[in-house]
C-alpha cells in the first residue's frame, strides 16, 4: 500500500511514520501522490489548516484522504468532511484506529472514531447512526467471549497467524472463529467485521452486560 503524507513539519511526523510502519499490512511512504493509494493530511489544527486541507484535496481529488489532527472543535468536523475528507482521526488515538481506518476508506467508508463527537451530524444521520450502532451491539452480543477476543484483534488489523500467537491457539482454530464471527455479524469480509466492532464500540462493556 502506497501512502502519501502531508503535514506542517510538526513533531507528530516521525511518530506517524513509525505507526504506519508498525502496521501488519505492508505499506511504504511515497513522494509522488500520483502513485499513492491513500493521502494522509496531518496538521496541528489552526485556522490556516483549512486552506492547507483544501489545497491538498484539490491536488489529489481522486485519492481517499484521511485527516489526522491534534484536536478539532465539533463545529469544524463537518467542514473537514465537506472538503472531501474520507475520515478524521486524532493523534492521541491514531495508533489504535489506523489498522481498520485505512482499509475502510479504501472501501468507500467514512471513518470517524468514537473519540470524535458526532454532534455536528444532522438529526436524520444521527438517528441512522444510532440504529447502526444498536444493530452492531445486538450482533456482537451473539458472539462468545473467545469470538469477541478474535473480533477485537481483527479490528486491530492482525492476521490469523498473529491472532493465533496472541491468543495461544492454532491458526486453524482462529480460522474457525473468524468464520463464525463473520457469520454471526453478517459480515462480508474482515473489514466489514471490524466496522461492526467499531460501531458496537466498547466490547468489554458488552461482556459485562
Amino acid at each position: 500500500m502506497r501512502i502519501r503524507i502531508f503535514n506542517d513539519g510538526n513533531s507528530f511526523h516521525a511518530e506517524l511514520h513509525a505507526i504506519l510502519k508498525a502496521q501488519p499490512i505492508p505499506n511504504f511512504i511515497v513522494e509522488g501522490a500520483e502513485n499513492s493509494d491513500v493521502v494522509i493530511s496531518s496538521h496541528l489544527w489552526t485556522q490556516e489548516s483549512s486552506e492547507a486541507l483544501r489545497v491538498t484535496r484539490e491536488m489529489h481529488s481522486e485519492i481517499p484522504l484521511l485527516v489526522i489532527v491534534d484536536q478539532i472543535p465539533d463545529d469544524e468536523i463537518r467542514d473537514i468532511l465537506g472538503m472531501g475528507a474520507s475520515g478524521i482521526l486524532l493523534q492521541e488515538t491514531v495508533a489504535k484506529h489506523i489498522a481498520w481506518a485505512i482499509p475502510a476508506i479504501l472501501n468507500g467508508l467514512l471513518v470517524l472514531p468514537p473519540e470524535i463527537s458526532e454532534s455536528v451530524i444532522s438529526d436524520p444521520a444521527s438517528s441512522y447512526r444510532a440504529c447502526q450502532e444498536q444493530s452492531a451491539r445486538e450482533k456482537v452480543h451473539r458472539l462468545s467471549h473467545r469470538e469477541r477476543e478474535v473480533l477485537e484483534l481483527i479490528g486491530r488489523g492482525l492476521s490469523n497467524r498473529q491472532i493465533a500467537a496472541s491468543l495461544f491457539i492454532s491458526p486453524e482454530t482462529v480460522k474457525d472463529h473468524v468464520r463464525a464471527v463473520r457469520t454471526k455479524l453478517d459480515a462480508a469480509s474482515r473489514i466489514h467485521a471490524a466496522r461492526v466492532a467499531w460501531l458496537a464500540r466498547d466490547m468489554n462493556a458488552l461482556d459485562a452486560a
